[in-house]
């Protein structure tokens, strides 16, 4: 009798267990799911130059330096005044905080001052139910290091290029040329004078003055000729 309920308790049990696992919540794994982010970067310059603007980017100090990394990491934006580009290729597999640094680098140029301003990113990876399943979104946030409170909308760097003005004491010609809108302007090339028959003249005079030697050689070798038959 005892081995025949046990035998039945033992049957039970897995039914029992096969519902209670039916039973248990399932959660998708987020390391299953990706998404990828952008980073758009726009520079604005005053004044005229045909400059590329170096933008970089990379992790915060408190961020983990193997976060993902676009895929300009190493070679940075080269972005001339008036274009905007991104940073690409953020790939992330879990939902966190991801933070990074973006500024400009200095190249120098006489006359050129750069913006200086230093952008923090954070880039948040969240859940993101969906009739598929879960999935994972992004979103950006930034804000200056001048201004932690507050969020701007767009990451840009303003320039300014600003050649020093020539005075009229200093060049004269080129001071007067900025007034009467020609600086800047290529100087104009003289006209090509065109080949004409002048060299006829010459010429002529050439044969002359062969002729006219020709006819004294002449001249003279019939005095000598007609001296010598007087004399005889």
């Amino acid at each position: 009798m005892n081995q025949a309920i046990r035998k039945l308790s033992g049957l039970l049990v897995l039914p029992v267990l096969l519902a209670a696992l039916l039973l248990l919540p399932v959660r998708a794994n987020a390391v299953e799911y990706e998404c990828t982010a952008e980073l758009p970067v726009s520079v604005k310059l005053n004044g005229s130059n045909e400059e590329l603007f170096h933008i970089t980017i990379e992790c915060a100090e408190d961020a983990d330096p193997d976060q993902p990394m676009p895929a300009e990491e190493e070679e940075g934006l080269w972005v001339a005044g008036g274009d905007k580009v991104s940073f690409t290729e953020f790939c992330y597999t879990e939902p966190g905080d991801y933070k990074y640094i973006v500024k400009q680098e200095k190249a120098g140029t006489a006359y050129m001052t750069y913006d200086d301003t230093v952008y923090t990113v954070v880039i948040r990876v969240t859940n993101l139910e969906t009739e598929e399943g879960t999935t994972l979104q992004a979103q950006v946030y930034a804000n200056t290091d001048d201004d932690p409170e507050n969020k701007v909308a767009e990451l840009s760097f303003l320039n300014t290029y600003a050649p020093p003005t020539p005075t009229p004491d200093d060049h004269p010609d080129i001071a007067e040329a900025i007034e009467n809108g020609t600086w800047g302007t290529p100087t104009p090339k003289p006209a090509a004078i065109p080949q004409t028959s002048d060299n006829l003249p010459l010429v002529s005079l050439i044969v002359v003055l062969v002729v006219a030697a020709v006819a004294i050689v002449a001249l003279v070798i019939a005095r000598k000729r007609s001296g010598k038959k007087n004399e005889e």
